[in-house]
């Protein structure tokens, strides 16, 4: 049975990850605040994201939900072992993970603006894979672009 859907978001208290529910409520594990999410009724009908309800931001993409921290150090172990190993075969076992990997762990949607992840919701058609230019208007200029430009 998949998890029920969950909202990670930053907390207004103290800036960690706080995780609401369909329900709009939230809880911060790092400093117990509870803060609150307007979540529309939508959403928990259809499963469908259209835009964030921590920031407002309809600009979303989605990815694999896997900590690229981890994703990073299976890259530096299989290069680290490559001069050790027979035809640099460690770079080849490092690829066959993360293809594994990459089939197997389901898809999160994440908010540009906010960073907010949406696990457990329907792929929305319209949101596509992470796009540097969209991250970089937001990092640069704090301003959403337009997304019908």
């Amino acid at each position: 049975m998949p998890n029920p859907p969950e909202i990670a978001f930053t907390c207004p208290a103290c800036g960690e990850e706080a995780v609401a529910s369909l329900d709009g409520q939230g809880t911060c594990r790092h400093c117990g605040a509870a803060p609150r999410l307007d979540v529309p009724v939508s959403l928990g009908e259809s499963r469908l994201v259209e835009s964030c309800p921590a920031c407002g931001s309809a600009l979303l993409y989605v990815q694999r939900d896997f900590n690229q921290k981890v994703g990073l150090a299976v890259v530096i172990v299989g290069a680290a072992l490559a001069p050790v190993t027979p035809f640099y075969s460690s770079l080849f076992v490092a690829a066959a993970v993360d293809a594994v990997l990459y089939a197997l762990l389901p898809e999160v949607t994440v908010c540009y603006r906010c960073r907010a992840h949406f696990r457990g919701f329907a792929r929305n058609p319209r949101h596509h894979a992470f796009d540097l230019h969209l991250a970089e208007q937001y990092d640069v200029h704090g301003t959403p672009p337009d997304p019908r430009a």
